[in-house]
């Protein structure tokens, strides 16, 4: 399975019924749609098209090697056999399905990509190149040692990766450093699915390194020829390239990077044979190497500035594509809509926390009220016991009473230095006490005989 316009294998996809379960499919991704079969016969009947722009990849288990697609509606996933077969999978379907929000560089052409940044203000080479070759080319970072050759934080570096497939443009200058860049920027070249130079000149190409070892002013005439045949968008890329490692190597008695180092680590990506032949691969490495060190080498002589310009705006006039035109439209249709998706969605969500807000404020003031009420209460209480406590206080104790010294309530005037409290008394309090009556004779006789006889006659 290789990232191109046309991407086949067997994939185990997960089932839409009550019953989850993964089957084995043959799944193609061509164009912007991704098809699955029973069998791997293109020619039959598909069991399901998906419709790959706009699609969201997530990574289900990556443990168990499972990723997603889902979209507003509906959601598909599936599952690999290993790790690096999901990720080339991820790299095919999102260079598609993130391509409407601008996203998508790697795994798509230098040239389809310059053309969908186009739609978002982008240049002549892709942003992705643009951003890491202006992070790296400041004095102190050119000082690296080892920089291009010693690898960053790998999972700093597949973050930085996953913003860019996405459409976002993370900021370097805060979440990147010198050698995570350099290691973004190498994978971004080597997930191309062609190298910089498409690999059809690739024979062109090589055998310019022994026409250099002849003549100096041969081989550089022929190299020269031969990058004009390149792609305007290739062009701009190579000459990008050439030139900031052209100044790398300036400063390679402090960052150990010289000519030869710098040949060495960019001549795979730069120029690739895809004949998939590992002895042809070996043989001509020194070969390419050398061609490499070369436009490093004399980029002023073989990628004149003025002439790129130049030849940017014939293509641009001469090279009008409608079809292409109404396609860049549809794109930049599709981008419109998410983004006006996005603001009603965001307006919700914002007319929500209001009434959030409102709900919260009203439940603030009925407890404010609550608090209110309680306090005024516990006052209230506090002062009527505070009254009581005074009143027991000034209230004078009474003396006790004798019943020589008592008098009747009928014939003492009422004493004004008495208070009122002690002047109501109740009827029993203002009886005259009980005196025992004196015995008499007649009482003595009856009490005797009453004892005599045991009891009342």
């Amino acid at each position: 399975m290789t990232i191109s316009n046309i991407t086949t294998g067997w994939l185990k996809k997960e089932t839409n019924g009550a019953l989850k379960r993964f089957e084995r499919r043959w799944v193609v991704v061509s164009g912007t749609y991704l098809s699955y079969y029973k069998k791997d016969d293109n020619s039959a009947q598909a069991l399901g098209v998906i419709d790959l722009p706009g699609m969201k990849i997530s990574i289900v288990s990556e443990a168990e090697y499972k990723f997603g697609l889902t979209d507003k509606d509906n959601t598909f996933n599936f599952s690999c056999d290993s790790k690096s077969e999901m990720e080339k999978w991820i790299d095919a379907i999102s260079c598609i399905s993130y391509a409407p929000y601008g996203g998508g560089m790697f795994g798509s052409s230098v040239e389809m990509t310059v053309k969908r940044e186009k739609v978002h203000g982008g240049g002549n080479i892709p942003k992705i190149l643009s951003q890491c070759i202006g992070y790296l080319d400041t004095d102190h970072r050119l000082r690296e040692n080892g920089i291009f050759r010693l690898a960053g934080n790998e999972k700093s570096v597949k973050l930085l990766k996953m913003d860019f497939q996405e459409g976002r443009e993370p900021n370097l200058n805060i979440r990147g450093d010198t050698h995570t860049v350099g290691s973004l920027l190498k994978l971004y070249l080597r997930s191309l699915p062609d190298s910089v130079i498409p690999s059809s000149l690739y024979e062109d190409f090589i055998a310019i390194s022994l026409t250099y070892e002849f003549s100096e002013v041969e081989g550089l005439n022929e190299l020269r020829h031969l990058i004009n045949r390149l792609p305007i968008t290739n062009y701009n890329t190579l000459r990008r390239l050439c030139t900031f490692l052209h100044k790398v190597q300036t400063y390679s008695d402090l960052n150990r990077m010289d000519l030869s180092n710098l040949a060495i680590v960019f001549s795979p990506t730069i120029l690739k044979n895809n004949s998939g032949d590992l002895n042809l691969e070996m043989s001509d490495m020194q070969k390419l190497k050398g061609v490499v060190e070369i436009m490093i080498k004399h980029h002023a002589t073989l990628f004149p500035k003025d002439k790129v310009e130049e030849e940017q705006d014939a293509v641009d006039l001469e090279n009008i594509d409608h079809e292409e035109l109404k396609n860049l439209y549809t794109v930049k249709m599709i981008k419109y809509q998410v983004t006006s998706k996005e603001v009603v969605l965001k307006d919700l969500q914002i007319q929500k926390l209001k009434d959030e807000l409102l709900e919260a404020e009203r439940t603030i003031q009925e407890h404010q009220n609550t608090i209110n009420s309680l306090e005024g209460y516990i006052q209230r209480l506090e002062s009527k016991s505070a009254n009581t406590a005074t009143r027991s206080s000034v209230s004078p104790v009474p003396p006790p009473r004798s019943q020589s010294t008592h008098l009747t309530s009928a014939t003492q005037s009422p004493d004004p230095a008495v208070s009122p409290q002690l002047r109501r008394r109740s009827p029993v309090q203002n009886r005259p006490p009980i005196r025992p009556r004196p015995l008499t004779m007649v009482d003595l006789d009856y009490n005797n005989k009453y004892n005599r006889l045991g009891g009342p006659t």
